[in-house]
């Protein structure tokens, strides 16, 4: 079969530049693999409806967060029988959703902050995060990635309204967690394998958006770990990926006291120049353009 693949990017989401970032990087990479390919740009799920998909053979997704993260991108396709990388459906909605992901992490054994949800931010109660919680705390929206509406909050009384309002920018539902203190890392995981794993480091109290994407002093670097932090993380990981059939992700880890806790998942992480994705596989001896035939599901001895 002659293989035509159809790049969806763009979307509405907060994260809509890295996501034609992303485009263009696995563009590039079926340029160099000689395999037609078409970039095809939207913005809202509409528009993905309205799509003439019939001469595609696949579809990469190159959206991150909002409808190509949720599990409604991949529900359609699913209807429409077309193949497309990244998990299912149901699996996609898990991820996407902090709090369900707290649950079937829980579920697993596998360590996360202590969290309060509201669903508007109307039925906080000071008393109950103070003894909790405790101060300082995390705020963030329920369904947003890249640190997008994520805020410290060190003085529940001057600073917990405004960081609610700012969570509440992007989605009603809001997590406001106790905050983990230690070294932060990236971990990825890729048909059956954890990845190397980057430490990253950064100025401020928490890996901001700022921190993530404008900050010239935030530095990802290879880590070794001590054996039991290792396995933990890594029976972490594939934990994860038996009991939500995830073939690839990367999880954010906040090592406290020897401990690691899970921070969040990314069922669809960025595969741009600077995304830890990429880096990680690169270390695992998988370069970028067998990268992206084993997410297209193409076998690489085909192409390589």
């Amino acid at each position: 079969m002659i293989e035509n693949i159809a790049i969806i990017t763009g979307g509405n989401s907060s994260e809509r530049e890295v996501s034609l970032q992303t485009s263009e990087a696995v563009s590039q990479s079926l340029k160099t693999l000689q395999i037609s390919h078409e970039i095809l740009t939207i913005s809202d799920y509409r528009e993905l409806l309205s799509l003439d998909l019939a001469k595609f053979t696949r579809v990469f997704l190159a959206l991150h967060g909002g409808f190509g993260e949720n599990g409604m991108a991949q529900a359609y396709l699913e209807g429409l029988g077309i193949p497309y990388n990244g998990p299912s459906p149901q699996a996609s909605a898990i991820c996407m959703d902090k709090l369900l992901t707290k649950h079937i992490a829980r579920g697993l054994g596998i360590n996360v902050a202590n969290y309060l949800y509201s669903k508007n931010g109307d039925d906080v109660c000071f008393e109950e995060i103070s003894e909790r919680l405790g101060t300082p705390c995390i705020v963030k929206p329920n369904r947003e990635g890249c640190s997008f509406g994520v805020s410290l909050v060190r003085d529940l009384k001057a600073d917990l309204q405004p960081a609610i309002n700012a969570a509440a920018k992007f989605h009603t539902g809001i997590l406001i967690e106790e905050f983990i203190s230690g070294p932060e890392l990236s971990v990825c995981y890729l048909n059956k394998s954890t990845l190397p794993i980057y430490t990253v480091e950064f100025e401020s109290d928490f890996f901001s958006y700022d921190a993530k994407f404008i900050s010239t002093k935030t530095n990802a670097t290879l880590t070794i770990l001590d054996r039991s932090t290792h396995q933990l993380v890594t029976n972490y990981c594939s934990a994860i990926a038996e009991a939500l059939e995830l073939d690839y992700f990367r999880a954010d880890f906040i090592v406290h006291n020897t401990e690691p806790y899970l921070i969040e998942l990314n069922t669809l992480p960025g595969l741009t120049s600077h995304s830890l994705f990429p880096k990680a596989c690169q270390q695992h001896g998988i370069e970028f353009d067998k990268l992206v035939l084993i997410l297209n599901n193409l076998d690489p001895s085909q192409y390589c």
